[in-house]
């Protein structure tokens, strides 16, 4: 649970006991901040009294830390060392170089992260942000460059490009086909073990509406796991655990590494697609633009 700012002590008296402690010395301390060593005696003394506790040992020439006092005293420049760092970090990276893009994790995982790989090769000096989500970011407040979206392209506020279509088949990895198959035909695979993605967008791409699509009429009822997840879904898929209504373009890598199969000798059912989206009437860096040309002509491919 987090602890309310006000139940913390003045980050002025942190401070002050930060550098005496680092320093060993409130004299050293007070030319550090540039306050007078009563200013950090002080200090140091509220931060005790608010704490009940105390932190220093005070001697006539030299003063020592409470077991407390170091205990404390760690944590606080752990504190302090990380904010410091994490200025730094934000310091040296620009805006201008700077492209935020949002999806969802199947995408990001599966067709995005690939791409940025390759064109960090060839442009090192551009930054990503990358905002992953299952829900429709609202691209302007979100303050998104790029948005790859699937569905039927119409989303209010945005400006919406056709990347691909997904194209959805019985998938399985070779060993599962090895154990399991061959599948002559579509009512050998109802007996099988097939895994399901609950969350899937399109009706056909979950199983029961598979085998309707297909002309299938079940007579009984689906060996079928489900996943409310679509990475555990793949993995599953991968691991050999079933058969999943999976393919291009998310699933290509593995498709053309033959590491996912065919289950059965069948055409691909086309789907809904995925878009390449813009806030509405928004402007460009160079940056921007340059990756979002590139993205366009990279995966509009197949």
């Amino acid at each position: 649970m987090a602890l309310g700012f006000r139940k913390l002590p003045s980050p002025r008296s942190l401070l002050a006991f930060e550098a005496a402690a680092r320093n060993l010395s409130f004299t050293e301390a007070a030319k550090e901040l540039n306050v007078t060593r009563v200013a950090v005696s002080r200090q140091v003394s509220q931060l005790e009294s608010f704490l009940g506790i105390q932190l220093f040992l005070r001697h006539q020439s030299r003063i020592e830390l409470t077991r407390a006092g170091r205990r404390l005293a760690r944590v606080i420049f752990n504190g302090f060392q990380s904010i410091a760092e994490e200025i730094q970090a934000i310091n040296n990276t620009t805006d201008d170089q700077l492209v935020t893009l949002a999806t969802t994790s199947g995408v990001s995982t599966y067709w995005i992260m690939p791409n940025i790989g390759r064109y960090r090769l060839l442009e090192p000096l551009v930054d990503f942000r990358l905002l992953v989500s299952q829900d429709v970011i609202n691209l302007a407040k979100s303050d998104v460059d790029l948005a790859i979206r699937y569905g039927t392209g119409n989303w209010p506020g945005a400006t919406s490009t056709l990347l691909r279509r997904q194209m959805i088949s019985p998938l399985c990895s070779q060993k599962f086909l090895q154990d399991h198959g061959p599948f002559e035909d579509i009512e050998e695979l109802t007996k099988a073990p097939l895994l399901d993605f609950e969350s899937a967008y399109d009706p056909s791409s979950s199983w029961p509406n598979y085998f309707r699509d297909m002309g299938k009429t079940l007579k009984t009822g689906l060996r079928m796991s489900s996943f409310d997840s679509y990475i555990n879904f793949v993995q599953a898929v991968l691991d050999g655990q079933g058969v999943g209504l999976l393919g291009a373009p998310l699933m290509q890598q593995f498709i053309d590494s033959k590491i996912l199969v065919p289950a059965l000798d069948t055409e691909p059912l086309p789907q809904h697609g995925y878009y390449l989206c813009q806030p509405e009437g928004a402007t460009y860096s160079k940056v921007v633009e340059d990756f979002r040309v590139w993205l366009l002509s990279e995966l509009c491919k197949g």
